[in-house]
């Protein structure tokens, strides 16, 4: 396939098999902070343990298809994998300092930084209506997250730590659907290379920022929210989600996944008594509607 075809196809419109799998990413990656919340461990040793978990099965799956990670695929997963190591270690870090809404209120702003690089990076040219819907998304999913009123809690730490996961989650994102619009990479084999490469990069600050007896605090409870992490929200909805970039624009893809506020906050209710109010209810009901507007809107590239 050359880089002109595949480009083309990340830019069709979308038919029902990629939304129907964009929609699993939503629920598992939605429930991602909420079960991240439920870990006690020390934010870098549970991601060091997370990537841990999550590599060796990524390289089983290649070996079972007699697949492999080359030189070119590492060189190429570099910068996003390392992207999205550090992420996953600001995401702890915020967790511990304030609530799953905190931490949504930031991933929420995303959309509206990728409509100002989609155009100059992925020849995506969003109409005036995609902009309109992504703005009414973007303030109902604020409206979603800033609707728990006195529930909404963090420090100012917490604060940076969550604008911080914005940053490299962005970046991690707009590196992966570069590369899954300018050539045909196999879904499992770049995460498998991500993952490495995310690995390496929460080892690295581990020896300055972990303390000798934090090392041992991971308990069973730690462990089984971690095994879920990196196979439900890790390997099924990352892999799932780079496949996904290979068919829907960034612009669009990134507005859609505002719906995994929804399902956060939700969640964050029973889980982590989190309250869900009427004017959250309206919030996720203009989401809902502005994604479904922008599902009905033509692609133009």
């Amino acid at each position: 396939m050359t880089t002109a075809d595949a480009g083309a196809r990340a830019r069709v419109e979308p038919d029902r098999l990629p939304l129907l799998v964009l929609g699993l990413v939503i629920l598992s990656w939605g429930a991602g902070p909420v079960i991240t919340k439920l870990i006690t461990a020390h934010p870098v040793v549970g991601v060091i343990i997370r990537f841990a978990l999550s590599v060796p099965l990524l390289l089983g799956i290649l070996a079972a298809r007699g697949q492999r990670l080359d030189r070119a695929v590492l060189r190429r997963t570099a910068l996003p994998g390392i992207a999205f190591g550090i992420n996953l270690i600001f995401v702890f870090f915020a967790l511990q300092e304030a609530t799953v809404a905190v931490l949504s209120v930031s991933v929420a702003l995303q959309p509206t930084l990728l409509l100002f690089v989609a155009g100059p990076l992925f020849g995506e040219r969003p109409t005036l209506r995609h902009v309109g819907w992504t703005l009414l998304g973007v303030a109902g999913a604020a409206t979603v997250i800033l609707g728990a009123g006195g529930e909404l809690r963090a420090s100012p730490l917490g604060l940076l730590y969550a604008g911080s996961a914005l940053l490299t989650f962005t970046t991690y994102f707009v590196l992966t659907r570069l590369a899954r619009s300018t050539s045909d990479v196999d879904p499992v084999v770049w995460m498998a290379g991500i993952n490495l490469w995310s690995l390496a990069a929460a080892l690295v600050p581990a020896p300055f920022l972990v303390g000798r007896g934090e090392l041992g605090e991971v308990d069973v409870t730690d462990l089984f929210w971690l095994v879920v992490l990196a196979y439900v929200t890790g390997v099924f909805g990352h892999v799932l989600m780079s496949w996904v970039h290979g068919y829907i624009e960034a612009a669009r893809s990134s507005l859609y996944l505002l719906a995994m506020n929804i399902v956060a906050v939700g969640l964050a209710w029973p889980v982590h008594d989190e309250p869900v109010t009427l004017v959250q209810v309206l919030g996720g009901l203009v989401v809902l509607g502005s994604v479904a507007m922008v599902i009905r809107l033509p692609a133009r590239s």
